[in-house]
């Protein structure tokens, strides 16, 4: 058959049949539509899985560190504790690094576990911070309220000058204690709160990941009764002043 004849032929079945271009046309289309969406999904998928994969490192990694300040609280008293102050604003920094690290990352492959991630991360940071500072203090009330113990057993050599160290080393004490106060009052709401925090971000990785509710319940009671001790310490510090 001629070619020319052929494609008049050719032509002249589609003009009889318009509606199986259509339907190929579309076809085609829709082929197009889901190998799209399919690529789409794939990558959603990963950029998802490797989202969850960091964030769960810098979680795991602050954690850990939790774990081992709390210990602090609840195991025998360190013979070193200007050292442990310092080791525990250490740990504070690296757990801030990992805030910085987890706010630079593009959190729309999964809002939730970003958001979860980042109070519990805070959290972690600031009962650490307040820990360290509570520490610092208490040994600062510590040496202070010894100072003006022995200060005043030299009452009988008072003076003008005596008068004047006595009330200088008792306003730093009272000085040291307030900072005291503060810092361990919000190390102690802190602890208070970890549960709810915890809470939400075990949702998203699991709860194996996180400090168990029970260490931070008894690292707050055990703070509560170091808090309670130092007040009385002070207070007798006081009396002592007040007599003399």
């Amino acid at each position: 058959m001629p070619a020319r004849l052929h494609r008049a032929l050719t032509g002249a079945q589609a003009a009889m049949h318009p509606g199986s271009a259509t339907r190929s046309t579309a076809l085609g289309l829709a082929a197009l539509v889901i190998a799209s969406a399919l690529g789409y999904w794939g990558v959603s998928a990963y950029r998802k899985s490797q989202l969850q994969t960091a964030v769960t490192a810098l979680v795991k990694d602050s954690s850990e560190r939790l774990q081992g300040a709390l210990a602090v609280e609840t195991g025998a008293a360190p013979e070193d504790t200007a050292q442990m102050v310092v080791k525990l604003d250490d740990q504070a920094q690296e757990v801030d690094k990992h805030v910085i690290e987890l706010r630079g990352m593009s959190a729309s492959p999964n809002r939730a576990l970003v958001d979860a991630a980042e109070e519990y991360i805070l959290t972690v940071r600031q009962i650490l911070r307040n820990q360290a500072a509570s520490h610092r203090y208490h040994n600062q009330v510590s040496a202070s309220e010894r100072a003006l113990r022995d200060h005043m057993r030299t009452a009988n050599r008072r003076s003008g000058n005596w008068i004047k160290e006595a009330v200088r080393v008792k306003d730093r004490m009272e000085k040291e204690y307030f900072d005291y106060r503060i810092s361990v009052d919000a190390f102690g709401r802190l602890l208070e709160s970890y549960p709810a925090t915890r809470k939400k971000l075990a949702l998203q990785v699991g709860a194996g990941l996180l400090v168990e509710e029970a260490v931070a319940a008894n690292a707050r009671k055990r703070v509560l009764a170091s808090s309670r001790r130092v007040a009385d310490d002070v207070e007798r510090a006081r009396q002592l002043a007040a007599v003399h």
